[in-house]
């Protein structure tokens, strides 16, 4: 296959699963929600999984820049360790099968590729993982986290001695 026509068949294949995980009907988060962890739960397998692909993310980021500064060969063999690394992680550890394969096509394809081109196929990742993470984070109870964390330390900093730490006392309502 053409490199020219293997770019622009994976970006149309990233594009479309941007776009289902941007409007909600993402299958790996699906997958992810539905994972049960240790003791029968599921709140970190999530959390591990938001954080997992939020790091992902930062590594497309870094190779844009990479790519953007560096006209070098050496960049395509970056680009496609920092692709083809997470996907074992992604299939197996987090159940996100669908983005673990788009990660390894396009590791494959990131080999053949120039500077620009790179920057073409890395900036479409990095509008996917934005999606995916997003939809990934809906699936965390961070209003519900915030309100036991307010009662843990309004209760440990009533409970903190004078003069140690910064504890401090809230003004009553």
């Amino acid at each position: 296959m053409e490199k020219g026509t293997a770019l622009d068949g994976l970006l149309k294949e990233i594009a479309k699963a941007s776009e289902t995980a941007r409007v909600g009907n993402a299958e790996d988060v699906t997958r992810v929600k539905n994972l049960v962890g240790a003791m029968g739960q599921s709140f970190t397998t999530t959390i591990f999984a938001f954080q997992q692909a939020s790091a992902v993310k930062s590594d497309i980021m870094l190779v844009i820049g990479l790519a953007g500064k560096y006209k070098e060969p050496w960049v395509a063999t970056v680009a496609s360790e920092v692709l083809s690394s997470p996907v074992k992680t992604l299939q197996s550890r987090y159940a996100m099968k669908d983005t673990a394969e788009l990660m390894a096509k396009a590791a494959e394809v990131a080999k053949t590729l120039n500077s620009e081109q790179m920057i073409t196929l890395f900036r479409r990742l990095q509008e996917y993982y934005t999606f995916l993470i997003r939809r990934i984070r809906d699936l965390l109870p961070f209003y519900e986290l915030s309100i036991a964390y307010e009662g843990y330390r309004f209760m440990t900093e009533k409970a903190v001695a004078p003069g140690r730490g910064k504890s401090r006392e809230r003004k009553s309502a």
